[in-house]
């Protein structure tokens, strides 16, 4: 991947991921493995389990190992998330790692679509999500492994995870935004490797070809910091009058916000946050 070039000068306080850049202020991490408690399961077995995701969710299943974990998400049918996810490989089917407050409707959703498919889908209510052990996290080398296990003695760690991943700029559904409020590209689950494009029709597909097809992904997450001031919750990203776009969380100096890149390209003053200077640092993109 490349990183997303601009021609004004005004982005000077904006730095491609990659290069060397302020870190966020955190806490190091000093346990092994942890739990997640604000994520949960389902378990999807059956012989008919990957052909019938592989129709219906944004994730390529073919060749999905035992172990491997890839990212991706069910979207409504005009393309935006419905809820996104952690896809778990496994020998006799898949382990979906979800935000707990849409297990529940994911579940009924993925039964609905099920048809005739061979593929029992439940929530696995004997594991969960540790974190420290297993598989890279497909959305960012700096988030820590991730498997889904019985549950041990594990602390759990839900605030810390947060703080991990608004530092590496991966956005979070349930912080970042909700049901049918964005589209894949929005929150760079496409950079992550959640969308198949060539995998052929999914609910959303077409929706989503068109925008690529044409050019008209306009918006992306991006990871911003300051200088070290505590930067406010929902708060614009401003350059002079413009609005480039706006936090949707914060942790410290660190924040993700949603943005315009079309504006940014026309940004031509400092980027700011309630007054404050900080940098913009870009996903990368094809």
């Amino acid at each position: 991947m490349k990183s997303i070039r601009f021609m004004a000068s005004g982005l000077a306080h904006a730095c491609p991921l990659g290069q060397r850049q302020a870190q966020c202020h955190m806490a190091r991490m000093t346990l092994s493995t942890f739990q997640l408690s604000d994520r949960v399961v389902l378990s999807i077995t059956g012989k008919d389990t990957h052909d019938f995701l592989q129709r219906v969710i944004t994730t390529d299943m073919s060749g999905l190992a035992a172990g491997e974990i890839r990212s991706g998400a069910l979207l409504t049918p005009q393309g935006k998330i419905v809820v996104d996810f952690l896809v778990h490989g496994r020998q006799d089917g898949v382990w979906i790692d979800v935000w707990r407050e849409a297990a529940e409707s994911l579940l009924k959703r993925l039964t609905l679509y099920r048809l005739r498919a061979d593929a029992q889908i439940e929530l696995g209510g004997d594991h969960a999500v540790i974190v420290g052990t297993g598989q890279p996290d497909p959305r960012s080398d700096a988030l820590p492994r991730r498997a889904v296990l019985e549950p041990g003695n594990d602390p759990d760690a839900a605030a810390r995870q947060a703080t991990l991943e608004i530092a590496a700029g991966v956005p979070a559904f349930g912080r970042d935004y909700g049901e049918a409020e964005v589209f894949p590209t929005d929150v760079n689950l496409d950079l992550f490797g959640g969308i198949g494009w060539k995998k052929g029709c999914f609910i959303g597909q077409e929706v989503l070809s068109r925008m690529k097809r044409r050019g008209t992904i306009r918006k992306r997450s991006v990871r911003i910091t300051d200088s070290g001031e505590m930067l406010p919750a929902g708060a614009d990203l401003v350059a002079g009058d413009l609005v480039i776009g706006q936090l949707t969380s914060v942790d410290g100096s660190c924040a993700i916000a949603r943005i315009r890149t079309d504006r940014l390209e026309k940004a031509d003053a400092a980027l700011t946050v309630d007054g404050t200077p900080v940098e913009v640092h870009l996903p990368g993109t094809d």
